[in-house]
């Protein structure tokens, strides 16, 4: 092989891999503005907290707002300068999650906090149908304020928080301490339930 045929092999070498880089970050530039385009996930605790949040849905503009002090511990979710739902004792709260374009609605993961470590947070589903029906789940979560959100589309819509299990690390220290369990939460067609762990399977004895 002469010294211009091994030239040319190499730059072709080259060009093959500079290919392949560059169709790679295409493909994982295409994932990551659909996932954008689907969700939209913020952060969660009182580093993030601010007095007044809002975000804007197709009904019009969602919105917690704080009333009076903040020791007053109390807040408004509004849609549209309107109030959907009184938030009464608790420091803090934000949006977490922003699932858009579902045949359920809009769906709005949002997150409250009385402030402290004991417990630094909480959870409600907001779900937004039509031009302007809101509905708000009870509180839920175990206290960890960074659960895993995941959202299905098939074969139905839901969305899924799982929780590592909350405990405090000077907890360790106790007699006996085990970690707790993860926990795991959906929501589906407008209705939230905890799914229960399967019971550890008995071994019979030989």
């Amino acid at each position: 092989m002469t010294a211009t045929t091994a030239t040319r092999t190499l730059f072709k070498l080259r060009a093959a891999r500079l290919s392949a880089f560059a169709l790679a970050l295409c493909s994982c530039a295409l994932v990551l503005c659909a996932a954008q385009a689907l969700a939209r996930v913020g952060g969660g605790g009182r580093q993030d907290a601010k007095k007044d949040e809002s975000l804007l849905t197709q009904a019009g503009t969602l919105s917690i707002v704080q009333i009076g002090e903040e020791s007053d511990l109390k807040m408004e979710l509004r849609l549209n300068g309107k109030k959907v739902q009184a938030i009464e004792g608790d420091m803090y709260a934000g949006f977490k999650a922003h699932f858009r374009d579902l045949e359920m609605g809009e769906v709005i993961v949002m997150w409250v906090s009385e402030g402290g470590t004991a417990c630094p947070a909480q959870f409600r589903i907001i779900r937004v149908e039509g031009t302007g029906k809101v509905s708000v789940t009870d509180e839920f979560g175990d206290c960890g304020d960074s659960p895993t959100i995941t959202l299905q589309l098939l074969p139905d819509e839901q969305i899924a928080l799982r929780f590592q299990g909350y405990y405090h690390l000077n907890d360790e220290q106790e007699p006996g301490f085990q970690k707790p369990p993860p926990t795991t939460w959906v929501y589906k067609k407008g209705v939230l339930k905890e799914l229960k762990a399967a019971p550890p399977v008995k071994r019979r004895g030989k």
